[in-house]
């Protein structure tokens, strides 16, 4: 018999994933169907509300990008028994907790339980210590109690912030709240990097996640507020549905990347200009800033839309903003006017590209030499909120800066 996976949106069983020789097919249910619109991008924009099945490779493609990559997928698989290229099982193992509002379950089980972070298992500090120490061998702090996941190849932690404010591990279905991202072992201050990087974004007037730092055992930890979650005084949560541009796209999590046959910036305005057009201008911003810190990982996956309860979509808040320059990495993730060198990029590129998009050359023109110009005053509080911050990554900044000046038009 083919396995069934129920997929739950706003405590309502939406659709079913089979499997059958290793191939998925997902169909809406009678209960989604009748619910909400037809043709509405109820989980993604490449699965609209259908009375139709969707085929193995754009159900694989959307299920893959709700979970782990490289080491940390092999390492889960691993510890569950399961293949790495199993989509259907890595999807009933960790579906609880995913990006976004789904919880993805066998279709047997009953309906999740209520979304609060009291359901949470205190942590004590030993205990926190421990989990990030096994990051390693047991990426997201995912075992048999707790069924978590969460895209990307880096080492994170998974928690949910109780209303007391200690630390929780989300066991039982509980919404993780917080991802805690150590500093990578062979990228020194990543953590402050990526501090620095989001709260320059956010003096300049960027929408963003919530950052803090802390130190666990010895180690520098960022701590990212979910935007895909809202909290209650109560404890109670409401989880906000969302897909990155891959998922959107129906691109595996593999290809990422533009070089890789990822999509592009012009692509993903495509689809702005179609469901969320203010947002054009908030991507030309956001890529602004990418050339400005040197950042070469904004790749598709880095890049989502928030879907409200009502239909209406939007662009997420920026998240996993870092100087990858600062390491020697000058390459784009999403080439800007086909040039694909951070150091390369211009004005005159950066308002190309977003003619490109149908935006007009002045507007674009003004959005990012506004931007620019708020830059010394943005990297000044950035660097005064970032204790331990090495200088040479706002020094860096201003070079960048001082080129891009250099061709305003």
């Amino acid at each position: 018999m083919p396995g069934r996976l129920a997929i739950w949106l706003y405590g309502i069983k939406v659709a079913i994933v089979e499997e059958d020789h290793r191939r998925l097919r997902l169909g809406y249910t009678a209960e989604a169907l009748d619910s909400f619109p037809t043709g509405s991008p109820l989980l993604s924009l490449k699965l609209p509300l259908s009375s139709d099945r969707y085929p193995n490779g754009i159900t694989r493609a959307f299920l893959d990008g709700l979970l782990p990559e490289g080491d940390p997928r092999r390492a889960i698989a691993e510890d569950f028994g399961i293949r790495a290229d199993d989509t259907f099982g890595l999807a009933q193992a960790l579906g609880r907790d995913c990006a976004g509002a789904l919880v993805i379950q066998p279709d047997e089980e009953p309906a999740p339980p209520e979304a609060t972070t009291r359901t949470a298992e205190p942590l004590n500090e030993e205990q926190l210590a421990t989990l990030v120490d096994n990051l390693r061998d047991v990426p997201l702090g995912a075992d048999r109690r707790v069924r978590i996941s969460l895209a990307g190849v880096q080492e994170k932690l998974l928690l949910t912030r109780m209303p007391d404010g200690r630390w929780g591990r989300p066991v039982g279905g509980t919404p993780t709240t917080h991802i805690l991202k150590p500093e990578i072992r062979t990228y020194p201050n990543t953590v402050e990097n990526e501090a620095f990087c989001m709260r320059l974004a956010k003096h300049l007037g960027l929408r963003i996640a919530d950052v803090e730092t802390t130190a666990i055992a010895g180690r520098k930890l960022i701590v990212v507020t979910r935007y895909d979650r809202q909290i209650e005084r109560s404890g109670a949560v409401r989880r906000l549905h969302q897909e990155d541009f891959c998922q959107a796209t129906g691109t595996p999590p593999r290809s990422k990347y533009q070089e890789d046959g990822g999509p592009s910036l012009r692509q993903i305005a495509q689809i702005l200009q179609n469901v969320h057009p203010e947002g054009m201008s908030e991507l030309l911003r956001a890529i602004t800033l990418h050339v400005l810190v040197g950042n070469g990982d904004a790749h598709a996956k880095n890049v989502s839309l928030l879907h409200e309860q009502s239909g209406v979509l939007r662009l997420a808040p920026l998240y996993d903003v870092m100087s990858t320059l600062y390491y020697g990495d000058d390459r784009l993730a999403m080439y800007i006017d086909n040039v694909h060198r951070t150091n390369r990029v211009t004005v005159d590129r950066l308002v190309n590209e977003a003619t490109s998009w149908g935006l007009p050359r002045a507007r674009s023109s003004a959005n990012v030499n506004d931007l620019l110009d708020a830059v010394p005053a943005a990297i000044a509080q950035a660097q005064q909120e970032t204790p331990g911050l090495p200088p040479a990554i706002p020094q860096l900044v201003m070079a960048q800066l001082k080129g891009l000046s250099a061709t305003k038009g």
